[in-house]
C-alpha cells in the first residue's frame, strides 16, 4: 500500500464531483468497486492536533487540563492507494482536488 493522500473535505467535494461526472455511477458508489476502478478507498479522520498558536490566542476551551489542552480538532479525507500506479494516475487526473 503506497502513502496516502490528505486532503480538507472541502478539496475532497470538487474532486468528488469531478469522478461522479467522469466515471460510472457504479463505479463511485461501491467501496469495492471504487478500490478495483480507481485504486483507492476513502477514509474520513478525526485527529487532535498541537496548536501552533501562542497560548493567550487559544480559547477558553483549550486551557481547561486533560486531553483538549493546547491541541484543536482536524477532520481530513484520506485516500488510501492500492497501487502506486493508480495514485500516480490520480494525480494527473484530478491535482491532489487542488482548483
Amino acid at each position: 500500500m503506497s502513502k496516502p493522500i490528505v486532503m480538507s473535505p472541502q478539496q475532497w467535494e470538487s474532486v468528488f464531483a469531478t469522478i461522479k461526472n467522469r466515471e460510472k455511477r457504479s463505479v463511485w458508489l461501491s467501496r469495492s468497486k471504487m478500490k478495483e476502478v480507481l485504486g483507492f478507498t476513502v477514509r474520513h479522520h478525526d485527529e487532535w492536533v498541537k496548536e501552533d498558536r501562542p497560548q493567550e490566542e487559544i480559547s477558553w476551551w483549550t486551557e481547561q487540563e486533560g486531553w483538549y489542552k493546547g491541541k484543536r480538532h482536524e477532520h481530513t479525507v484520506r485516500l488510501d492507494f492500492y497501487d502506486e500506479q493508480k495514485r500516480t494516475v490520480f494525480l494527473l487526473k484530478y491535482g491532489n482536488g487542488q482548483n
